[in-house]
């Protein structure tokens, strides 16, 4: 066997609590999935995935430990990921903005998510985030087995095990945001208050990204 299955069994109990974590992914999801309906949900949560399956693959051939071990390569990711995220939350701040100033005669025209963007914006929310560097050096290495041999390919593996679990989880809240989209978005004042929540929340994270530590004890 390629993964040592009581260690597997742990995994999945800790992947599953990790994946229900709130974070900047999840709430990405949520926002796309009540702005733009559940096609844009699912992208997002399909460019979330991706992501999470290319940071195994960058854990697995030593690409992660090379950042995290280089202060600079880290803090340069560090940087970017905070501005990335805190970019994305003055967009939705932007956009509580102006749905204000529309005033009660009715919901403002958006323009239709497009999936490629929608893909990308997803895809370089999670791999800006050297938190799941982090979690691919620090976390996931306590369950590869070195006595069956393969470590890259076990380390590969359980870094898509996480990822599928935190793709399903997403697109669970991709369907269920953009089922109560249509409601919320009825009114005026409900379309304010969440997209300038989700704008403090993304600012809030962003804050929270460039606070982290290269620390992988």
């Amino acid at each position: 066997m390629i993964l040592d299955p009581q260690l597997l069994s742990l995994y999945l109990v800790a992947a599953v609590v990790l994946v229900l974590a709130p974070g900047p992914d999840s709430l990405l999801v949520l926002s796309r999935g009540i702005n733009d309906g559940r096609r844009a949900g699912l992208v997002a949560a399909l460019g979330i995935t991706a992501g999470s399956l290319l940071h195994a693959v960058m854990a697995a051939v030593g690409v992660s430990a090379m950042i995290a071990a280089s202060p600079r390569l880290f803090d340069t990711l560090r940087w970017a990921g905070g501005a990335y995220l805190a970019w994305i939350g003055v967009k939705a701040l932007k956009a509580a903005w102006d749905a204000r100033r529309a005033g009660a005669g009715g919901l403002m025209p958006t323009e239709s998510a497009n999936d490629r963007r929608v893909f990308a914006q997803a895809l370089l929310t999670n791999l800006l985030n050297p938190k799941v560097i982090l979690f691919q050096l620090a976390f996931v290495p306590q369950f590869v087995a070195p006595a069956l041999g393969h470590v890259a390919l076990q380390i590969v593996l359980l870094g898509a095990i996480h990822a599928v679990l935190g793709g399903i989880y997403l697109s669970g809240i991709a369907a269920a945001a953009s089922g109560a989209a249509r409601r919320a978005l009825s009114s005026q004042t409900m379309r304010v208050v969440l997209d300038a929540v989700a704008g403090a929340l993304f600012l809030g994270f962003a804050l929270r990204l460039l606070l982290t530590q290269r620390s992988t004890a």
